[in-house]
Parts: C-alpha cells; sequence; structure tokens
C-alpha cells in the first residue's frame, strides 16, 4: 500500500503540509479566476515537462526524446532549462552552437 494511503504517524505528522500546499493552490486558483493574478499565453505550443519532484524522475531523457521526435517532424524546437547542473555566470543564458557546452548543458546527457 503507498505511503500516501497508509495510516501511519508520519502520515498524520505531514498533514497539515498538504493542507498548507491546498490551501495555497486554491488561493493561486481563485486569484487567476478573478484576474487579479495573469498568466502568458505564448504565441507558438508550449510543452513543459516537470512536476514537483527533482532529480530521478526521468524528466531529460523525456525531454531528449521528445525534441528527437519533434525534429523528425521537421519541427524547430528549442528547450529552455532552469539550469541545473549549469556553471554559466549569467541568466538566463543564450545557448547558440558556439556555446561552451560546460556552460550551457553539461548535464544534458
Amino acid at each position: 500500500m503507498p505511503f500516501w494511503y497508509s495510516n501511519s504517524k508520519l502520515a498524520w505528522l505531514l498533514l497539515p503540509f498538504s493542507l498548507l500546499f491546498w490551501l495555497i493552490s486554491q488561493i493561486r486558483r481563485a486569484l487567476f479566476s478573478l484576474n487579479i493574478l495573469s498568466s502568458y499565453k505564448s504565441p507558438k505550443p508550449v510543452i513543459i515537462v516537470g512536476n514537483l519532484s527533482v532529480g530521478g524522475n526521468g524528466k531529460t531523457p523525456v525531454v531528449v526524446w521528445l525534441v528527437e521526435e519533434l525534429q523528425k517532424q521537421g519541427l524547430r524546437v528549442g528547450v529552455i532549462s532552469r539550469g541545473y547542473g549549469s556553471q554559466s555566470k549569467t541568466y538566463p543564458l543564450l545557448v547558440t552552437p558556439k556555446t561552451d557546452p560546460v556552460q550551457g548543458a553539461m548535464n544534458l546527457f
């Protein structure tokens, strides 16, 4: 049985954090609905690969596969990363074919 369905003491201890996250999410959703917060609508299609988990979830291989598949269809693809693992001195860093791989995307593969 998964942890989050168990009746353990740790699950009960973490419950207030779950409720707080839910409350913040509901407030944020309401602020968007009331147009107090706004979002950006890209003129181009956007695919986001990510979640609340970090490290070791297989996001990078999914991005690599997705880029390759879209390029096979003749699409021009751009990848924007928060920069985990890069050694760039400036952010955001525009990566071009001349960009040093250590600066740009040393952990991509």
